[in-house]
C-alpha cells in the first residue's frame, strides 16, 4: 500500500526575491517505533534581491516535520520518499514550498493476519495429511512410545548456546543497514552557462541515474533538474 502527505510551508525572507537562482530540497526524515516519522526538511539555495543584479546570495532553511501513521498499518517494510516537491514566490519576499512525503509497503494489520491465518491453515492441513500417512505405516510396524519420548528429551537438554544463530544475526544486520539508507532529492536550475557533465560532476552523479528523474532531451535554461543523492 501507498500513502501520501502533502505539506506546505511559507518561509519569508529577510529581504526582497528578485530571482531564485538555485533551489535544494534534503531530508533525513526516519521511522521511529511502528508508528511515528520524524526528522527534517532542509531548503537551500541561492537567490538575487534584484533581478538585474549580478550578486547572488545563499539561503538555508530547516523545516521540522513528524507524521503520526495509524496503529491499523504494519510499517516493518515501509520506505520513505519523496514524491513531489514544488515552490512559488508570493509577494517578493515568501518562498512557499510544497513537499509530498510518500510511504511505500504499509499493510494493513488485519490483511497481515489473515495471510498469516491462511498459511497456518495450509500447514495445519499438510500436517494432517502427513500425519495420516504416518498412521498407515505404522498399523504395520512396532511403535516403541518409550524410546519416542526419551528422544524428545534429549533434544529439550541441549545447551541454548549451542543452537545455531548465525542465519538470525546475519538477518538482523541487513534490516538495520537498509533502514539507515534513505534517499533525498535537489532541484536545480539549469543556466545557460550549465552542461549536462557539469552538473553530474558538481553532484557526483551517473548520467543514468540523472535520466532516472529527468527526460535530458529537452534541458533548456530555466529547465528544473531533479537531483538524486543516496545518503548512508
Amino acid at each position: 500500500m501507498r500513502q501520501t502527505i502533502p505539506f506546505k510551508k511559507d518561509i519569508t525572507f529577510k529581504t526582497k526575491i528578485g530571482e531564485l537562482t538555485a533551489i535544494s530540497l534534503d531530508n533525513d526524515l526516519t521511522l521511529k517505533g511502528e508508528d511515528l516519522i520524524v526528522g527534517n526538511f532542509y531548503i537551500s539555495g541561492t537567490y538575487k534581491m534584484l533581478e538585474t543584479s549580478t550578486i547572488e546570495e545563499e539561503y538555508s532553511y530547516k523545516i521540522p516535520c513528524e507524521i503520526a501513521i495509524s496503529d491499523e498499518y504494519d510499517t516493518y517494510d515501509a520506505t520513505i520518499d519523496i514524491d513531489d516537491f514544488y515552490y512559488e514566490i508570493i509577494n517578493d519576499e515568501i518562498l512557499r514550498v510544497n513537499i509530498v512525503v510518500v510511504i511505500n509497503n504499509l499493510e494493513r494489520k488485519e490483511e497481515v493476519l489473515e495471510e498469516k491465518n491462511e498459511e497456518v491453515d495450509d500447514l495445519d492441513e499438510d500436517i494432517l495429511e502427513d500425519t495420516t500417512d504416518d498412521r498407515s505405516i505404522n498399523s504395520d510396524t512396532n511403535f516403541n512410545m518409550e524410546e519416542a519420548i526419551s528422544d524428545t528429551k534429549i533434544i529439550d537438554e541441549i545447551p541454548e548456546i549451542e543452537r545455531d544463530t548465525s542465519s538470525f544475526l546475519e538477518v538482523k544486520e541487513k534490516v538495520k543497514h537498509e533502514k539507515d539508507t534513505y534517499l533525498t532529492y535537489r532541484v536545480y536550475i539549469f543556466k545557460e552557462e550549465d552542461t549536462i557533465e557539469g552538473v553530474l560532476e558538481k553532484y557526483n552523479i551517473t548520467k543514468e541515474q540523472l535520466e532516472d528523474y529527468n527526460n535530458l532531451d529537452e534541458i533548456t535554461a530555466g529547465t528544473k533538474l531533479v537531483i538524486p543523492s543516496f545518503n548512508d
